[in-house]
């Protein structure tokens, strides 16, 4: 499960109001992909173009105690020849704080997404979310969060969080991975830029799947983060964590690192992680190692682009279930120009490839192009 990590500088937990709004916007597009269906390198894959029809709808209302945004996006995707593909696709992203008491905050998140299409479910916003692409459609996945935060002292904060994560495959019979986690540790404050962290982790991974053994894992880590906001961050921690499936034990290195340094108009994130991990593709616990490195930023007034690069690892821990040794690599540059202050162009090129081990699975490559109309209705 995706781990939280600290934060150097002390929280501002009753934070000044920002102004409610409410934003709804229509997209059109046109998309072009070499490999509609997934297809193995050997199989010669075939390319297609894709019409997508978007509405999004964000709200984002806050006061001296809460604070939330939530948002809606369905889009439509129609392609010119594999209409076995054709699908609304859905997706729901939930943010929420709350101050509970003066020294208490309670946070929740909510990430959920369905489509019928391969494509749509084969990236990930979140760097360190490692997504397995497979050729199975009419997937869907949601991780739920929360936590709380009690600050015992002005440099001393109790964390609480239970997060669940739930994938399924509407196959015949359906594949169903969930994995629940549960985190409790400590945050000692040192100065203002700094502060150490200790945590201890529970996951459990339910594997609905006959034949196949659930696990669990427990483990601690700690933690080293500094920054203030507007100025260079990073973190680094390391962990171990302790496996156990049918009575065999594994011994696991965790570790995570990030670095964000901004700059006068340009952003600069990377980050590091080595974790476990379970996806609904694969009935099996993984060791996932992941590495991500981007800049965004603003080009003039009316313009922006961003450059990403990943690459990461996924094998499995246990000889039972379906084994996986999987390398991915991918690359994706964005962009969007401001035509007036209602309507904007917006574009994207992507690439992604995964290599996977003899007879764990087929290698896929894939590439899109997206060029589309943004109106903000209001």
């Amino acid at each position: 499960m995706p781990a939280v990590p600290a934060h150097a500088q002390a929280p501002d937990w009753a934070g000044p109001a920002t102004p409610n709004d409410f934003d709804l916007s229509l997209a059109l597009g046109r998309r072009f992909t070499t490999n509609a269906g997934l297809q193995s390198d050997g199989q010669g894959s075939e390319g297609d173009s894709i019409t997508d029809l978007r509405a999004d709808f964000t709200g984002r209302r806050s006061s001296r105690r809460t604070a939330w945004s939530a948002a809606y996006d369905s889009f439509y995707t129609r392609y010119g020849r594999n209409a076995q593909f054709d699908t609304i696709n859905h997706a729901l992203n939930f943010d929420g704080r709350y101050l509970v008491t003066r020294n208490s905050r309670l946070s929740l998140v909510e990430r959920f997404f369905y489509s019928q299409n391969p494509l749509q479910i084969g990236t990930a916003e979140s760097p360190g979310e490692v997504i397995i692409l497979t050729r199975q459609t009419k997937r869907w996945r949601s991780f739920s969060d929360a936590t709380t935060d009690t600050r015992l002292s002005p440099s001393l904060t109790l964390h609480a969080e239970a997060s669940a994560r739930i994938e399924r495959l509407d196959l015949s019979p359906p594949v169903d991975t969930d994995t629940y986690s549960a985190r409790l540790g400590l945050q000692k404050q040192i100065g203002r830029e700094d502060s150490i962290s200790s945590t201890y982790t529970y996951s459990s991974f339910n594997f609905h799947r006959e034949g196949v053994a659930d696990a669990e894992a427990q483990g601690v880590d700690v933690s080293w983060s500094h920054g203030t906001p507007g100025r260079t961050d990073w973190m680094v921690s390391a962990g171990v964590q302790n496996v156990t499936r049918e009575g065999a034990r594994q011994n696991r290195v965790t570790a995570g690192a990030s670095l964000h340094q901004p700059f006068r108009r340009l952003d600069f994130v990377s980050g590091y992680r080595r974790s476990l991990d379970a996806d609904a593709g694969v009935a099996t616990v993984t060791e996932a190692q992941s590495a991500y490195a981007g800049i965004s930023g603003r080009l003039g007034r009316s313009a922006s682009l961003g450059i990403r690069g990943e690459y990461g690892t996924r094998d499995s821990i246990f000889e039972s279930g379906d084994r996986l040794a999987l390398t991915y690599t991918g690359v994706a540059i964005q962009g969007s120009i401001a035509l007036n202050p209602r309507l904007s162009l917006s574009g994207e090129a992507r690439r992604r490839k995964q290599d996977v081990s003899a007879g764990a699975g087929d290698d896929l490559t894939v590439d899109t192009l997206f060029l589309g109309l943004v109106f903000r209705v209001l």
